[in-house]
């Protein structure tokens, strides 16, 4: 099959995250199982994911290539085709998935099939698919990473399938979500006046200085500088009530050198003088932040993406952090590398069915150079 056409089998299957069902990994256990390679489809606490190996484990460096088969629920006005019905249509190819990621999934894939077959492959390969990304990862890379570092010496590098444009994530800054709790005194409507703390006249001035919160932090490296955004606010579900508490999420995109402690202090510092109470609670350190210090893993990646653009490839580090944080947390360097980054969890999604033969001759060439 070619990279196109494994592409459009994955995305028949509604693989909402996570998945739940193994008929897309069993799909492609026997696509590997045809070209002799011996594939094992995992179920970790409810949530399906694929494994596979190539190579001589002993011979040589060893790689792990990456990526994910959930997709996020399609949502908005699909005019070319239907979310879960692929279509190829100016040298395109539409439908949810296409661009994130199972375009770069079946590029994986392609790739993995031509490293088993080449007889001058000297290295060792594992490929992984898993079925959670898209909701972080706690059942799929995590378990598998940790299973792998325990079995084994761990790998050498990774490449992880994310929308890139064809050019090279080389650092991700970190994620951190955190809930900042409003909490004053709950009255009915019609006597809001009696209410000793109305936390619904201090939300206004919270919201500014989230929305113009300065944090503490010092960036000496490529990384785009933190960024904080108010994403979610929640209170009583009623009409007639004043909450009692309001909350308000936060998304946080935070630099190596930072820490929750400290990020915490910011946050109650900016509203030391509301008045009502405030208490920031972690909703998830996602962690993440990362850059890449191997120069051989990048010049071998950049050289690879300039011979098929035939152009300049681009070193980025913009975006948050993907799957990849789960390796570098265990001292494996990795590199992000995909297709087009603007239609990704987008009505009428697609990739060009051209940078899809780029992407996976990428993976492939980058693969045998630096472990074969």
């Amino acid at each position: 099959m070619k990279t196109v056409d494994i592409a459009k089998e994955l995305m028949k299957y509604e693989t909402i995250s996570p998945i739940e069902k193994p008929r897309v990994f069993q799909f492609l256990k026997g696509l590997l199982e045809k070209h002799g390679i011996s594939a094992e489809v995992r179920e970790i606490e409810g949530v399906y994911n694929l494994t596979a190996e190539t190579g001589n484990r002993n011979s040589g460096d060893s790689i792990c290539l990456n990526g994910h088969l959930d997709v996020v629920e399609p949502e908005g006005e699909w005019s070319v085709t239907r979310p879960f019905k692929p279509k190829i249509e100016d040298q395109k190819l539409y439908g949810r998935g296409a661009t994130d990621m199972k375009g770069e999934a079946a590029a994986l894939i392609k790739a993995f099939i031509e490293l088993h077959e080449d007889e001058g492959f000297n290295g060792h390969c594992t490929l992984m698919l898993v079925g959670d990304e898209e909701i972080g990862g706690y059942r799929g890379t995590e378990p598998l990473v940790d299973e792998h570092y325990r079995k084994h010496e761990g790998f050498d590098y990774a490449i992880i399938g994310e929308p890139t444009d064809l050019n090279i994530q080389v650092g991700t800054r970190g994620v951190l979500w955190l809930n900042v709790l409003l909490e004053g005194e709950g009255v009915h409507a019609s006597r809001a006046h009696i209410a000793r703390i109305n936390v619904m006249e201090e939300l206004p001035k919270a919201l500014n200085r989230l929305n113009n919160l300065e944090l503490t932090f010092n960036n000496q490296g490529d990384l785009p500088d933190p960024s904080n955004e108010v994403t979610k606010i929640k209170s009583t579900e009623t009409y007639n009530s004043v909450p009692g508490q309001v909350e308000i999420g936060m998304d946080m995109r935070i630099l190596p050198s930072q820490n929750v402690d400290r990020i915490t202090e910011d946050v109650e510092k900016a509203l030391n003088d509301l008045d009502c109470g405030v208490k920031v609670e972690i909703e998830d350190d996602l962690g993440g932040a990362f850059q890449l210090e191997d120069e051989e893993f990048k010049q071998t990646a950049k050289k690879v993406l300039d011979e098929l653009r035939q152009d300049e490839a681009e070193y980025i580090t913009e975006g948050g952090a993907s799957d990849g944080r789960f390796f570098s947390e265990r001292g494996t360097p990795f590199i992000e590398l995909g297709l087009n980054q603007e239609s990704a969890h987008a009505e009428n999604e697609y990739c060009s069915i051209k940078s899809l033969e780029k992407l996976e001759e990428s993976f492939y060439r980058i693969s045998k150079r630096l472990v074969g």
